[in-house]
């Protein structure tokens, strides 16, 4: 299996000219550039999300070459990647150059934001046919497909690209990502796997499988999917994260304790970290030392978010009722439920501690369960 090449914009010849053209405005200076150098920069700044900074060239790239088909075609899809697919429609049909394969594809995009992707897919096949069928331009036309959940055109498309290009480590991994995407798991995670043993160091990669893994319920194999990672990039936070989550699943307490607790070290206002860490103490039967992190939990969410799901407030009261009422402040629980079943009268948890409290009394849930265990 091959590496694909590099993208034009990491080439030394585009950073040359990225070089030259930021220099021009640091020193402010004019300096000649061709209409292509200036579309290539154009797009490079709005492939990184810096459109203002793109727009600058536009109207710089413009200004020394009225209506060049290049610089006006990186005009559009920067209206397209604002939304306004109304003006990119207005300015592609403006450029007299139909036999500009960059143009049919813009045109291809348009049709795809305007939700007419059979339409698309007709200029997409135009314009890879002028392009001799670029890798490039097929790559994007998949990704197209794929982040608007034409699964089927991207499918075709895929195809299309294995039979060009079947060692493509690039193609085959979006073949992996496609049946990802649409559920096909067992296929996703030979897809995965075959390109792990050619590329075993690739973080993608075991957090894909890690991800299959766990949605499988498979939480053991998934832990070791993300403890891979952990090897491979110490200070991957989110690796960590998600093993601490294959550890919770695996009721392994403690070693899920321990990691949360070191996460929640530098990021100490975490709902998500607040609350795991008072589920594990919950799950030890440490009542009174779980309640505190419910109570902590709450306040950071509701502190953070105006608008909080219903589910997750009522969640919240529900543990914090039990682990009150278990470490004997039945007051306080007894508010609690309140305050829960306002929200949800029909909720399982809130309904359950609401039996507990007519069971009394409660001196039988101590918080030496885990010692008596």
């Amino acid at each position: 299996m091959k590496d694909d090449s590099e993208s034009y914009y990491e080439s030394r010849e585009f950073q040359d000219i990225l070089k030259s053209y930021e220099s021009m405005l640091d020193e402010g200076t004019s300096t000649y550039f061709d209409g292509m150098d200036l579309a290539n920069i154009a797009q490079y700044y709005a492939l990184s999300s810096e459109l203002e900074k793109s727009d600058r060239v536009i109207e710089y790239g413009l200004s020394i070459h009225p209506a060049d088909p290049d610089i006006l075609i990186a005009k559009a899809g920067n209206q397209l990647q604002r939304g306004l697919s109304d003006q990119a429609r207005v300015i592609a049909e403006s450029i007299d150059s139909q036999d500009n394969q960059e143009l049919i594809y813009l045109k291809g995009c348009i049709e795809l934001a305007d939700g007419n992707p059979e339409q698309a897919d007709r200029f997409y096949t135009t314009a890879v046919e002028m392009s001799e069928n670029d890798s490039g331009m097929i790559n994007d036309i998949i990704v197209k497909f794929m982040d608007t959940r034409h699964f089927e055109l991207c499918q075709k498309w895929l195809d299309k690209a294995l039979v060009l290009e079947p060692d493509s480590r690039n193609f085959i991994e979006l073949q992996a990502d496609l049946f990802f995407d649409t559920g096909q798991m067992d296929t996703a995670l030979t897809w995965y796997d075959n390109l792990l043993d050619e590329f075993p160091f690739d973080t993608y990669y075991w957090e894909q499988m890690g991800r299959i893994h766990y949605e499988k319920n498979e939480f053991a194999k998934a832990r070791e999917c993300f403890e891979y990672i952990e090897a491979i990039d110490p200070d991957n936070k989110s690796a960590r994260m998600m093993c601490a989550s294959c550890i919770f699943s695996l009721e392994l307490w403690d070693d899920a304790l321990e990691i949360y607790t070191d996460l929640l070290k530098e990021d100490s206002d975490s709902y998500t970290l607040l609350y795991y860490c008072g589920r594990c103490k919950f799950e030890k039967g440490l009542y009174s030392e779980s309640l505190p992190y419910f109570q902590q939990s709450f306040e950071s969410l509701t502190h953070e978010d105006d608008e909080i799901p219903t589910e997750m407030l009522v969640e919240l009261y529900g543990y914090m009722a039990e682990s009150a009422l278990r470490s004997g402040q039945t007051k306080y629980a007894v508010q609690l439920l309140a305050d829960g079943l306002a929200l949800d009268p029909q909720d399982q948890r809130l309904i359950y501690v609401s039996g507990l409290l007519l069971e009394g009394p409660f001196t039988d849930f101590s918080d030496n369960k885990q010692q008596e265990q």
